[in-house]
């Protein structure tokens, strides 16, 4: 649609509350947004007032739009979220799985829940405690599987029950429900203690733990003894940590929020049985200020599968309190609206303090990307090219003992990592150490794909090496028929860095060289993460890996079922039922290769 006819449209948008859709040229859902008026509202994204970044963008993209009229601002409200969350649209604020916050997770649709660390809450079978930071999450698992020993294996229970117990069973961490020694309705009743544990309710089980901790001294039993004093001892520093901030025992969220640099900042304390247990701050940059925006942020974070307190604490005048209250009241939870309040003022803090520290962080990447810009166009200078190198490519090569060889290739942009475009190879044709014949291959079959493909050379090339690897590069690139990139060495011994056939190193001052060496190391850290991966897969290579017919599943039933090889070879002589996994064919072949074998599996 042409934007003469969105003007047309615009002029019959009611003057009533709904939801509005935006649609790029292709028809895609870019945006959804809720408003009072909808006149109003989507006529606000077409005026030529001063719009942030991400505002301006989004509408230059606008070359259609819908809207859904609705009985009032409440139902606009419940629908956009919906909209949101199906289309999930390019230039919305979603609350996506923030990767720097673990959850504990608990599994709900399995006949043994299992109890694990995750930072992942898409999984609607499953419910979420949390945000914690990561230590407090280790320990507080660490401490459920110690005093609850509920599983945290990722056993399949549709299969058979396993004949033995795993290593969790054997170090005290798991009542093993793989193998029956726990029925499913005490190990229900043990997750369920599991989750008032996570909501807080530490002194019952605090008291249970004395309780047994003096039954065992009673009897004599010190060693046992000992281990519940421990446990107790983990339960008290994990209680210390978490401030009691509420005389009472209530599970209550607060949050707040604020808009500055063009940023909104959300906080939400977590005070589980009157003790702060946690706190999460999510960040969306380069937004403009809207209205709603704070309770779009709380139904996308309160639709998710993650345990409800039992009140909600709000900044009065920061929300629509009957938009609120009829959500919460939807899920039974009490929504409280405050001017003035404790944990309020400490949730704003955090936002400050992060507002700071992002200012902070600002100043800093504006003075490093300063110190950057300076070093490459010292770079161009010294090498005399037609350009500052933006583009820079580093190369470098790594074996284990002269096998395993292996190259990669990282990008730098703008003097910083260009992850998505690293890439590793495996030296077809070399079977011996021979870096100079390795970096020919590597940038033969690199720079030959990306002239076929007519892809962008970078600007600059740097070899980790010497006179002879970068040699060897500039051959590759004449081999290949690419004589117009700089190819340049910088070798490890002394930092000296070299052109093409010359004996004499660059003079290239300090301060311009640091970004090399940081390119450089950089490429050898992800050829030898490469080579490592390699090696650690040869040396889990087991005997059954070269038996025809014998794949995966075959190999953990095998291992599951048997201790050693003269086990499973008697077992499979005499046609023992517990090989009635194993087909004729891989019987035959079992037993012609483990005859010639003796080793422990």
């Amino acid at each position: 649609m042409k934007k003469k006819n969105i003007k047309q449209k615009l002029y019959t948008l009611p003057e009533k509350p709904g939801v509005y859709i935006f649609k790029d040229e292709n028809g895609e859902i870019i945006y959804i947004g809720k408003a009072k008026v909808l006149k109003n509202r989507v006529n606000s994204y077409f005026q030529k007032s001063r719009k942030d970044l991400k505002t301006e963008k989004l509408s230059e993209k606008i070359s259609d739009f819908d809207y859904i009229v609705t009985n009032n601002e409440m139902e606009a409200f419940l629908l956009e979220g919906t909209l949101i969350k199906q289309h999930k649209p390019y230039y919305n604020i979603l609350l996506k799985d923030d990767k720097s916050y673990p959850f504990i997770k608990i599994t709900l649709k399995e006949k043994y829940p299992g109890v694990y660390f995750t930072r992942n809450t898409k999984d609607k079978n499953a419910l979420y405690y949390g945000p914690y930071f990561a230590d407090d999450a280790k320990k507080v698992l660490q401490l459920i599987y110690k005093i609850f020993k509920v599983r945290q294996c990722n056993y399949n229970f549709d299969n058979k029950p396993l004949k033995r117990p795993c290593i969790y069973y054997d170090t005290f961490l798991c009542s093993a429900p793989c193998v029956k020694y726990i029925s499913e309705s005490d190990y229900y009743k043990t997750v369920i203690e599991v989750k008032k544990f996570l909501n807080g309710n530490y002194h019952n089980l605090l008291n249970e733990l004395q309780k047994k901790m003096d039954d065992f001294s009673e009897k004599r039993q010190y060693e046992k003894a000992a281990d519940i004093r421990d446990q107790i001892i983990a339960l008290k520093n994990i209680m210390q940590k978490q401030v009691v901030v509420l005389t009472e025992d209530k599970n209550v969220d607060i949050i707040d929020f604020a808009y500055k640099n063009s940023s909104y900042y959300f906080c939400v304390l977590n005070v589980r049985s009157g003790r702060l247990v946690s706190k999460k701050i999510d960040v969306f940059k380069n937004i403009i200020e809207t209205e709603g925006v704070f309770e779009s942020y709380i139904m996308q974070y309160y639709n998710r599968n993650i345990s409800y307190p039992d009140e909600i604490v709000l900044r009065a005048g920061t929300v629509n309190p009957e938009i609120i209250k009829e959500f919460f009241n939807k899920k039974s939870i009490q929504a409280s609206f405050k001017k003035s309040d404790k944990l309020l003022d400490i949730a704003g803090f955090n936002i400050i303090e992060k507002i700071k520290q992002d200012e902070e962080e600002t100043k800093k990447q504006i003075k490093q990307e300063e110190v950057i810009e300076k070093q490459l166009n010292g770079l161009r200078k010294i090498l005399t090219l037609p350009k500052k190198p933006e583009i820079i490519d580093a190369i470098d090569i790594s074996h284990f003992s002269g096998e395993n060889i292996v190259a990669s290739c990282i990008v730098f942009k703008n003097g910083k990592p260009e992850k998505k475009l690293y890439r590793r190879y495996k030296i077809k044709t070399q079977d011996k150490i021979d870096d100079y014949a390795a970096i020919r291959e590597v940038v033969m079959r690199r720079y030959g794909r990306m002239l076929k493909e007519g892809e962008k050379f970078p600007d600059l090339i740097l070899i980790d090496g010497g006179i002879g690897q970068v040699n060897a590069a500039k051959q590759g690139l004449n081999m290949t028929g690419i004589e117009n990139i700089c190819v340049i060495g910088l070798a490890k011994k002394k930092e000296d860095v070299f052109l093409p056939d010359t004996q004499k190193p660059l003079d290239i001052p300090m301060d311009i060289k640091l970004i090399l060496q940081k390119i450089r190391d950089e490429a050898h850290r992800f050829a030898l993460s490469y080579q490592t991966l390699l090696t650690n897969k040869k040396l889990k290579k087991t005997v059954f890996d070269d038996i025809p017919f014998i794949g995966e599943k075959t190999k953990y039933n095998i291992y599951s079922g048997f201790k050693n090889q003269e086990e499973l070879i008697t077992a499979i002589e005499k046609n023992d039922e517990r090989v009635n996994f194993l087909n004729e064919k891989q019987k035959k072949e079992i037993l012609k290769k483990l005859k010639r074998e003796s080793n422990e599996i």
